[in-house]
């Protein structure tokens, strides 16, 4: 369903307030949602695998690029998922399964309002 803004409703995500950040320019917001959809669609998949790995700097380099975008396009709460992930990784340890978790979930629900919002 497309509303007044012409864009789809987006479970998880703040369309006033991401399209504030694109200086209310509907057409770079879709291209926004569409890059940030094409780059973190398998975010959860690789940081788990990061962290699998050891590898919590790559992990948490790539906890902080999602909370920055999440940011951006107006997904507080996956931005907030992603912040209190990227803390845990900066411990250099594992960070607890529900924190991967709720960040996979946050994720999860923004990824797939954009492909159903916009076919993806």
């Amino acid at each position: 369903m497309t509303t007044t803004d012409g864009l789809p409703e987006l479970p998880g995500i703040d369309k006033a307030e991401g399209l504030k950040r694109m200086m209310n320019k509907a057409a770079l917001y879709e291209k926004v949602l569409r890059d940030f959809h094409a780059r973190f669609a398998n975010d959860s998949a690789a940081i788990r695998e990061t962290i699998a790995s050891g590898d919590f700097s790559a992990a948490e380099r790539r906890a902080h690029s999602a909370k920055g975008l999440a940011a951006t396009i107006g997904a507080g709460a996956l931005q907030s998922a992603a912040h209190q992930l990227e803390i845990a990784l900066g411990r250099s340890e594992a960070p607890p399964d529900s924190l991967v978790d709720r960040f996979e979930l946050e994720l999860r629900q923004a990824i797939d309002g954009i492909a159903g919002g916009f076919g993806i």
